[in-house]
């Protein structure tokens, strides 16, 4: 039973590392197409039963007040009694709300007073080069090529167990390579977003008017941003392989010893 779910395992993991290779090498190519001018982003192509979309975003924020006393009767942010700036109409659902001649306010314990609001902004192009879209074109790929290669290690590995082969030189250099590979993308996502973001690419600018005013996220700056847990995952695999290891020793010794 347990090999049978580890084939099947197998055969899941080995499909989903050629979807993943067919969608990163699908991106590479229609990012070529659109820095040579035949294509435009957003790409939405189909093919019978295939259908493929991709699009560039930028992640936005914007943050305001959450008003403690606003006139429900009035629309317009500008026309809150006693603030003339933009704030955000929210009260806490069940706290105690006083209502006087239309105007709302709320003193509770646990109330809001600030809102950050976070997403992104799709981008269309008109074809053509453009230093930033080949670097998202480039970081697409990559990422593509990382998720291939660690989808086919989980194949290969789960296919050792499902012959009966766990305890073995050949599955401990799976795991090695899985935990260094799960380290390794920890450390290359932020290294990719900071290397090709606009600061360092040039050729993508924003000015926000208005209210709400949007401001592209900015990245941490590398090394920062390393996320800890994917590191920690990549540590733990790499402790498995060593108990593996020490399980492979004992098989051959019991192998031996027969």
């Amino acid at each position: 039973m347990a090999r049978r779910l580890f084939r099947i395992g197998g055969w899941a993991a080995l499909v989903a590392a050629v979807l993943a290779a067919a969608t990163a090498v699908t991106a590479g190519v229609f990012g070529v197409l659109a820095l040579t001018g035949k294509a435009a982003y957003p790409v939405d192509y189909s093919a019978g039963p295939l259908h493929f979309r991709d699009a560039l975003t930028v992640q936005v924020v914007t943050a305001s007040p959450v008003c403690q006393e606003f006139d429900i009767r009035r629309l317009l942010p500008n026309e809150y009694p006693g603030n003339g700036d933009f704030c955000y109409k929210l009260v806490q659902d069940g706290g105690e709300q006083i209502i006087h001649d239309g105007v709302v306010s709320q003193e509770e314990s646990i109330r809001p007073t600030e809102a950050m609001l976070t997403g992104e902004v799709r981008l269309a192009t008109t074809g053509g080069w453009n230093s930033w879209v080949a670097a998202q074109v480039v970081k697409n790929v990559v990422i593509g090529a990382v998720i291939t290669t660690w989808l086919l290690l989980l194949w290969r590995l789960l296919a050792a167990s499902a012959a009966g082969d766990a305890f073995s030189s050949r599955t401990v250099r799976l795991l090695r390579a899985l935990g260094w590979l799960t380290i390794a993308a920890a450390l290359l996502a932020p290294a990719l977003d900071h290397f090709t973001g606009a600061h360092q690419v040039g050729g993508l600018h924003f000015a926000s008017y208005g209210e709400p005013v949007l401001e592209p996220v900015g990245t941490e700056g590398y090394p920062g941003g390393v996320g800890l847990a994917q590191v920690a995952l990549g540590v733990l695999v790499l402790l498995v392989a060593e108990i593996f290891r020490h399980g492979a020793e004992i098989e051959d010794e019991r192998r031996l010893t027969v």
